[in-house]
């Protein structure tokens, strides 16, 4: 019985730390976005045609955050285009296309033609 319950207990811990380590990944993802749409508000960044973000004004201070953003989307599309048999880019400019009808009004966004336009 005793072995049972430090086995329980151990897992329980273990849980916890697990949701700990994963809530504050969120939390770090969860911030970014906020940043992101800040910027995309004041027309720093916008969505290129390629469904990463680009900077649209020489005001570079967010470049950490708009970095570590396109190396998560990149790891995301090459994830999704490895699933599905298809390329990185096929998958990134179906992304764009999704973004640009789900973006907000006044966000800088790329067609497919390379022409940027504020929705």
């Amino acid at each position: 019985m005793r072995t049972f319950i430090k086995k329980a207990f151990f897992l329980l811990m273990l849980a916890g730390i697990f949701f700990y380590v994963a809530d504050g990944f969120g939390m770090e993802a969860k911030q970014r976005l906020a940043i992101i749409k800040g910027l995309k508000l004041k027309g720093i960044v916008g969505e290129n045609n390629k469904g990463l973000l680009e900077f649209k004004t020489g005001d570079k201070s967010a470049q950490t955050v708009v970095d570590e953003e396109n190396t998560e989307r990149g790891k995301v599309y090459g994830d999704v285009a490895r699933k599905n048999g298809t390329s990185v880019a096929a998958v990134g400019a179906q992304r764009a296309a999704q973004i640009a009808k789900e973006e907000s009004a006044g966000c800088w966004i790329q067609d497919a033609d390379g022409n940027w336009k504020k929705k």
